[in-house]
């Protein structure tokens, strides 16, 4: 009886999961079967042992001479084949009932076949009430690839690829099918510090700008008073001796009690602190510490003033007084704190458009001298993460590039401390799971840094699986990337990579069983990705489907914008340096003549 199309060798070895397989002697490497042609050995590719009732799956993880086993190397006088595989096992289906895991092992000489396309169809069968589409098997056009979306956001995931493999794609896509396939009451939040999703989530998204570039972009705000202390003082001040720090820390907690009761639902005074996220007036505080540092006395005893003329803390104008005098004579210099470079910077910032959003956040959430404000953090995350849109993406690339760590921790923090404390609330994360998706993550999560965001990504790595908020880190250094937080993420999605350090990094995170796989990333066309983990069933080849808007991290159409006639108008250039010199850009400058 001649042997199945579709049998390409057999068992010869097992190790746990690792099967190694004598390939047949004088077979092609390509075979047809129903109509379909397969090739036989390519790492990534799915391989079917049948056992009676029941038919073990693997993924071919290595080929050739690299393949052929010790014992066998090692055998005197005889000729070595290279056609050698090696398969590892993932699961098992009796039926059309396919299982993670292997409940029996094959032995010596066990058929290994080719996984046909059915047979393929049978182990992405979607089982799962929260399979997300997002293209097709890369083997079968005819096969969804899809990924089981309550563990993506659970465990947490990553996303790695080299700039133009496609990983803003692949985000825009996963986005698109949340908001596209029932999921109506979803909650993903998108920090995005290049400004690269505001249009790819169209109207399935609300967008929120440091420096908004179109009419239906928000203005963003995150107050600086919901900052812990040293972090205000970091994005402030700058640094500060322990003595100064202290002093100040005790100005900020009494300004925070003072301004408490003025909440429609005040805090006891004794559990305020410095860090307590209660507004206060950021130009008060300037103000006193710098009249502290500057102000003269007609006195010794320094009670009386040597004023000109009083400031103002609104415009950050300081009062005049007269300048002291060396020695015995009037006016009398005050003590100081020696901290004029810390207030200059300080004043500077309160002043800086960049900062604007973070120092000035709008009518509603400055606070006057007294600490009152219009609004309060719980409008601030309802309209964060409580509209009926399923995504928010907060554009950042209109912010001071030295205080992002300071606002993404910041962002981090508010919204999963205010979801956890919200409980068994309808909104809590629990009830209502959240998703945050964190671009260009290695900038904020680096490998042995200590930024506000780094320790909220830690702590959301760490514990936000118990209280439904899940992350999602996309990175093209995952070098770079902390391997702590690399290490809580239950699935990667890794595109091509081409930097061996990047790929060293990868295989240190897979199974030692897959970590073969890792030489197929060079080679993966833009749009390709290997992925593994806990959101698929098993370690998958998945060809991403293009986003129907596409992120502004695509590649520009050079054809096209080369082969304009006539060039453009070097009158744009002043629009661009106009733009420049605002913090806004050229679109929004454009929306406000229009106004005008």
């Amino acid at each position: 009886m001649p042997a199945p199309a579709t049998l390409i060798g057999r068992v010869q070895s097992v190790t746990g999961k690792i099967v190694t397989v004598r390939l047949l002697r004088g077979q092609t490497s390509l075979v047809m079967v129903e109509g379909e042609s397969h090739r036989i050995g390519q790492v990534g590719s799915m391989v079917r042992i049948p056992l009676g009732y029941t038919h073990l799956y693997g993924i071919c993880s290595q080929v050739g001479a690299a393949a052929i086993p010790n014992s066998v190397v090692s055998e005197p006088g005889k000729e070595i084949d290279s056609r050698w595989m090696t398969v590892t096992l993932f699961g098992e289906a009796i039926g059309d009932e396919f299982e993670r895991g292997v409940s029996q092992y094959p032995t010596i000489d066990d058929e290994v076949h080719i996984a046909t396309t059915p047979e393929l169809a049978v182990i992405y069968s979607e089982s799962s009430a929260a399979a997300l589409a997002v293209g097709h098997l890369a083997a079968a056009r005819s096969i969804p690839a899809t990924v089981d979306l309550a563990t993506l956001v659970s465990r947490h995931s990553v996303v790695v690829g080299s700039t133009g493999a496609g990983k803003s794609n692949l985000v825009a896509v996963l986005l698109e099918s949340i908001a596209e396939q029932g999921y109506s009451s979803a909650r993903v939040l998108v920090i995005d510090p290049h400004g690269e999703y505001a249009d790819a989530v169209g109207d399935n998204g609300a967008v929120f700008s440091a420096s908004p570039s179109a009419a239906r972009h928000q203005q963003l705000y995150v107050p600086y008073w919901a900052l812990p202390f040293e972090e205000f003082v970091a994005a402030t001040m700058g640094e500060l001796s322990p003595q100064n720090s202290a002093d100040i820390r005790d100005m900020v907690r009494r300004r925070r009690q003072d301004a408490a009761r003025h909440l429609n639902t005040p805090p006891e005074p004794t559990y305020v602190t410095a860090d307590t996220p209660i507004p206060f007036s950021a130009k008060g505080l300037w103000f006193d510490l710098n009249e502290f540092e500057i102000r003269t006395y007609d006195d010794m005893m320094l009670t009386t003033p040597a004023v000109i003329s009083l400031g103002d803390p609104e415009t950050l104008t300081p009062s005049e007084y007269l300048p002291y005098e060396p020695g015995s004579k009037a006016p009398f210099k005050g003590t100081s704190r020696l901290i004029a470079r810390q207030l200059d910077m300080m004043r500077h910032r309160l002043r800086d458009t960049r900062f604007a959003f973070l120092l000035e956040p709008g009518v509603d959430y400055t606070p006057d001298a007294d600490g009152r404000t219009n609004a309060d953090l719980d409008e601030l995350l309802s309209s964060w993460v409580g509209h009926d849109k399923p995504v928010t993406v907060l554009d950042l690339s209109g912010a001071a590039a030295d205080v992002l760590p300071l606002v993404i921790g910041t962002v981090l923090r508010l919204v999963s401390d205010g979801l956890y404390w919200a409980g068994d609330l309808p909104i809590g994360s629990r009830a209502q799971p959240l998703l945050i998706v964190l671009e260009e993550a290695h900038l904020f999560v680096r490998e042995g840094d200590s930024s506000a965001a780094h320790r909220a990504v830690d702590k959301i790595a760490k514990e936000g699986r118990k209280h439904g908020v899940g992350l999602m880190l996309v990175t093209q250094r995952p070098t770079d990337l902390d391997s702590t937080a690399l290490s809580q993420c239950g699935t990667m999605l890794a595109l091509r990579l081409t930097n061996q350090a990047d790929r060293s990094r990868v295989a240190a995170a897979l199974p030692d069983e897959l970590t073969d796989l890792v030489s197929l990333l060079p080679a993966l066309r833009t749009g390709e990705a290997i992925v593994t983990g806990e959101a698929v069933k098993v370690p998958s080849r998945f060809r991403i489907r293009e986003a129907r808007h596409k992120p502004i991290g695509s590649d520009p159409d050079l054809a096209t914008g080369w082969r304009k006639d006539p060039r453009p108008d070097p009158s744009h250039y002043t629009s661009a340096v106009v733009a420049w010199r605002t913090s806004t850009t050229a679109a929004a400058l454009a929306a406000e003549e229009e106004v005008l």
